[in-house]
C-alpha cells in the first residue's frame, strides 16, 4: 500500500460519509442547476466519476464549473437500471479537471441507489 493510500484510508475513517473509491470509473452527466433539461439538451457535459460518498464525490470533467458553482446530475451506476439523479450539488473544489462536489439535494430513491452501490464495493479499497 503506497503512502498515499494509507493516508487516504486513514482520513476516510474520521468522514461522517465514507467514501469509496470506484473500482472501474463510472459516468455521469453534470448541467447547470438552474437549466436541468436532460432530454432538452442543455447538458454541460459528461464527466467521470472516481469516488463516491452519500454526500458527495470526486469527478472529473471538461464541463466550465467552478468552485461555488451549483450543478444537477445524473450518475450512471452499474448494474442499476436508471440512474440515480443528484438534483444539486455545490461544486467544493477544483483541481486541474478534477472536482469535489457536495451533494445538496437528493430523492430518497437516489439515496437508496447509491447507498445500495457503496454497500457492494464498501469492501473494496477505500
Amino acid at each position: 500500500m503506497s503512502a498515499s493510500t494509507s493516508r487516504a484510508s486513514m482520513l476516510n475513517k474520521f468522514r461522517r460519509h465514507p467514501r469509496v473509491r470506484i473500482p472501474t470509473p463510472i459516468a455521469c452527466e453534470l448541467a447547470w442547476h438552474d437549466e436541468q433539461r436532460w432530454f432538452g439538451k442543455s447538458v454541460h457535459g459528461p464527466g467521470v466519476v472516481y469516488d463516491l460518498s452519500l454526500r458527495g464525490m470526486r469527478v472529473s470533467t471538461e464541463a466550465p464549473i467552478k468552485p461555488g458553482d451549483q450543478v444537477s446530475l445524473l450518475i450512471r451506476l452499474p448494474r442499476q437500471a436508471a440512474p440515480a439523479e443528484i438534483a444539486v450539488a455545490t461544486v467544493r473544489w477544483a483541481k486541474d479537471q478534477i472536482y469535489g462536489l457536495a451533494f445538496q439535494r437528493l430523492s430518497s430513491t437516489s439515496h437508496g441507489r447509491l447507498r445500495r452501490y457503496m454497500t457492494v464495493f464498501s469492501k473494496g479499497i477505500r
